[in-house]
């Protein structure tokens, strides 16, 4: 494994992480719907910027375009109030969605551009992101313990679909 698919395979295990600190999170009692969404915003943020820093050479531009989407819905969420009124909340989660799906697309793009076979795995973790990004965003209507159950609950599939490209290409290259 290079250096590149080694730091996307130790980020998309904090994002793993993460997303299943935030199932932990009810059972606590810790509900607080917005310091939880800001902060694993934030936390999200954070890793694609340290991911962007550790592999720039590699003139992927991923990491820092995912910081700078994450910077938005964290600033989105900051100016509503997404407590009192759940639509805030799935409004802004749909705008890190769309956001992070045009991001996920144009990374398709590239391995298209390359004649790399990765790119049809791109697409299909770019559906199933939506989907169950759109899932997530539908139920976050409920009370602030199922939304923070939703919100684990994507961003763990999340991780784990983040988890699918260096392991691909990984297999790739060993079989080739």
């Amino acid at each position: 494994m290079n250096k590149k698919q080694i730091v996307d395979l130790v980020i998309a295990v904090f994002l793993i992480i993460c997303g299943a600190v935030l199932l932990i999170f009810p059972l606590f009692h810790f509900v607080s719907v917005k310091p939880i969404f800001m902060s694993i915003l934030g936390v999200y943020g954070i890793l694609n910027l340290i991911q962007f820093l550790l592999t720039k050479e590699a003139k992927d531009y991923e990491g820092l375009f995912t910081t700078i989407a994450s910077v938005i819905a964290l600033i989105v969420a900051w100016r509503l109030d997404i407590v009192k009124v759940p639509w805030y909340l799935a409004l802004t989660l749909f705008i890190w969605i769309i956001m992070m799906a045009l991001i996920k697309m144009k990374k398709a793009d590239y391995y298209n551009d390359r004649r790399n076979s990765v790119w049809i795995l791109k697409i299909i973790t770019l559906i199933l992101f939506v989907l169950t990004g759109l899932l997530a965003t539908i139920n976050l209507y409920y009370e602030a313990d199922i939304q923070v159950l939703v919100l684990g609950f994507f961003f763990l599939i999340h991780g784990m679909l983040e988890l699918f490209d260096p392991l691909t290409i990984y297999l790739i290259e060993k079989s080739n």
